[in-house]
């Protein structure tokens, strides 16, 4: 049952009391020290480590870059660093809790004054881990920042967000979109996501595998994949054989960047396959499939939307199924985009 309503005035009261003790503590975050003193925050420190334990973030990140992006006062940054982790964190505001706590701790987090619209792999680089906690449902344009967060991750991306249900049952692919105060009194909550709509929107920005965990009073926590599960070690079919990949325009192998493109796959199998069995890679990272089609006999095709952000030049397509080891790659180049002024 939800409990956080758009124009509910108890929705609002109770973000307004959750501002007041804000103000009153200082800190959102609670900041354990080095000595073992601990900054009270609004959120406890068995709280935060709560949060993060819905994601499977190992405890060794040695050797692991992450992203902590809407950092706020730091402590999952800090934690990332903890594990081993090289860390980079951004928020759209400097907040000084955060300069506080890093000098506190010691700590050598890289720290950058960043919106989300200015990320992409040239300004912050890439990452093995990305955390994107309690920021989607702020922000304009929802599925555009997916796609950057899918730009910049390597591995996995943890998405923790609001939504408008308690994700118990399968519900509709919908969001609420709120034009100036409608949630809690707030003008900067612009958007409240079913949590199937919120799993589509991950799937729709180019991840490979979306899982969701649980979904803890309106707040979904979703691990997003960039890689498909390993091929089976003793297949049942043969590897499918594919012929083209081609811009949905033209029937070229080549696409211009920036353009919202769609690659269609033409490749013979004697296989069955549905959408959902189909596992397309491009240049090693898994993309969904968002049609399967029959073309009669054993020729099949296959649609996938082309990511945002690759690089001009050439580009590895392959494809397998649940039961079969990867095809045959075949190549499609992306060529510089003509006027654009979108540097992703």
């Amino acid at each position: 049952m939800a409990w956080l309503k758009s124009g509910d005035e108890k929705s609002t009261r109770w973000v307004k009391e959750q501002i007041e003790i804000l103000n009153r503590k200082g800190w959102y975050h609670s900041i354990q020290l080095p000595d073992g003193r601990v900054i009270e925050g609004v959120q406890s420190i068995d709280h935060l480590k709560q949060r993060l334990a819905r994601f499977p973030v190992p405890e060794d990140l040695r050797g692991k870059r992450v992203l902590d992006v809407g950092a706020w006062d730091g402590w999952f940054s800090f934690e990332m660093e903890r594990r081993g982790a090289e860390v980079v964190a951004v928020d759209c505001i400097d907040v000084e809790k955060f300069r506080i706590a890093h000098e506190l701790l010691g700590s050598k987090v890289d720290y950058r004054i960043l919106d989300v619209d200015e990320l992409c792999p040239a300004t912050v680089g890439r990452f093995d881990i990305v955390l994107f906690f309690g920021v989607l449902y702020h922000l304009r344009h929802p599925l555009l920042a997916l796609e950057r967060i899918c730009q910049l991750t390597r591995e996995m991306a943890l998405v923790e967000s609001f939504v408008i249900d308690d994700g118990l049952e399968p519900g509709p692919y919908m969001m609420e979109f709120y034009e100036t105060d409608e949630l809690g009194g707030q003008t900067d909550n612009w958007y409240g996501p079913t949590t199937a709509c919120l799993l589509a929107l991950c799937r729709s920005a180019g991840f490979a595998r979306v899982e969701l965990g649980e979904v803890v009073k309106q707040r979904a926590h979703v691990t997003c994949y960039r890689h498909w599960e390993p091929p089976p070690a003793n297949p049942s079919c043969p590897p499918p054989v594919l012929n083209a990949a081609a811009n949905n325009r033209d029937w070229s192998n080549r696409f211009p960047k920036n353009k919202d493109l769609y690659v269609c796959c033409f490749f013979n199998t004697k296989e069955q396959v549905t959408k959902e069995s189909l596992r397309i890679e491009l240049d090693g990272y898994g993309v969904p499939a968002l049609t399967a089609t029959s073309l009669g006999g054993d020729g099949w095709q296959a649609n996938f939307w082309l990511p945002s952000g690759l690089d001009p030049g050439r580009h590895e397509v392959r494809v397998r199924t649940v039961n079969s080891h990867f095809s045959n790659p075949v190549e499609i180049e992306v060529i510089p985009a003509v006027n654009s002024p979108l540097p992703f």
